[in-house]
């Protein structure tokens, strides 16, 4: 597109990153399913093995490209169950960082399991990639983006694939800051079908030019402080051991058997989602991996919030749990 002149004023975005993987390539695309996608196309992977425990889109994605989509179980670590006749080591292996609460012994112990291995960071945006393997990220999981991800590695082969758009659908972020998230919820929906019929692209230049003027330092250390206000008050009823040393994670993931946690948060405006209902209802799945769908309560640690919120949340937490 020829360069233009004059006419009205964009957005006045400062540009403060650079890089966001300093000595590693990457690929900006627009979706983590699209950046899980383009690493099975880019290496040449023809079957990759995914968790059940995800979101049903990674394995759409996946499909799309024509990839053959094997699945495995985790257990209560949240570590891979290896099923009957063991994996092919000539596949993707791809672990997901639940919650963004994954450990180094953890991907230390994928890596000396696995051949070619992927960590779906996108619930852990600032965990470090790895020599060796590949690493997808989430924007939109993390801040006021309609789009994007990344997936990082030693070095990425560039596909033919177009550039996204999000301009059309961005709408939600601006209705968000006068009317509050809750507000924009429909208007987000619309830009996920955006997302979900744009298929794999490249992210958005509008994605971009705010990614670049994001604080990422401030967004880190805001949601570590957030999380650990919560797991102060909170963690010793979690039924999931938390070792935090990877950065700030997406949510607090709370895990406690008892019914209408999530329903009572979001009578009180707290507004926490059911991930993967999917999953109880399945004949495949594990009984630990429905205990996480039917009980598992993402908490959000969101930037824009304070350890005061945090406290807020976490006594709504206990005086229904008791």
């Amino acid at each position: 597109m020829a360069r233009e002149y004059g006419g009205c004023l964009p957005l006045e975005l400062k540009k403060v990153n650079i890089d966001f993987f300093p000595g590693f390539d990457s690929v900006a695309l627009n979706s983590g399913r699209s950046a899980i996608a383009y690493a099975a196309l880019a290496g040449g992977f023809k079957k990759v093995y995914i968790p059940y425990y995800t979101c049903k889109t990674v394995e759409a994605g996946l499909l799309e490209a024509g990839v053959e989509v094997c699945c495995y179980n985790i257990d209560e670590t949240l570590m891979p169950i290896e099923p009957a006749g063991g994996f092919d080591d000539k596949a993707l292996f791809v672990y997901t960082n639940y919650f963004g609460i994954m450990t180094h012994v953890q991907q230390r112990d994928i890596i000396a399991e696995h051949s070619h291995v992927l960590f779906d960071n996108t619930q852990g945006f600032f965990t470090k990639p790895l020599r060796g393997t590949y690493s997808a990220y989430s924007c939109r999981k993390f801040f006021g983006v309609p789009d994007g991800a990344f997936l990082v590695g030693d070095k990425l082969e560039r596909l033919d694939i177009k550039t996204g758009t999000s301009a059309d659908v961005a709408q939600f972020l601006l209705q968000a800051i006068e009317g509050g998230p809750n507000s924009a919820y429909d208007m987000s929906k619309e830009n996920e079908e955006h997302i979900n019929g744009e298929g794999m692209c490249y992210m958005s230049k509008l994605t971009k030019a705010l990614m670049d003027g994001i604080d990422l330092q401030y967004v880190n250390e805001k949601r570590l402080e957030n999380f650990k206000a919560l797991h102060e008050k909170l963690g010793k009823y979690n039924e999931l051991k938390i070792n935090l040393e990877n950065g700030a994670p997406m949510v607090y993931p709370l895990l406690v058997d008892k019914d209408g946690v999530r329903e009572y948060l979001v009578e009180n405006n707290i507004f926490v989602p059911r991930w993967w209902r999917w999953i109880a209802e399945s004949k495949e799945t594990n009984d630990f991996e429905k205990h996480l769908s039917r009980f598992l309560v993402p908490i959000p640690i969101t930037q824009t919030y304070d350890v005061e919120d945090m406290e807020y949340i976490g006594n709504k937490v206990l005086s229904y749990i008791g």
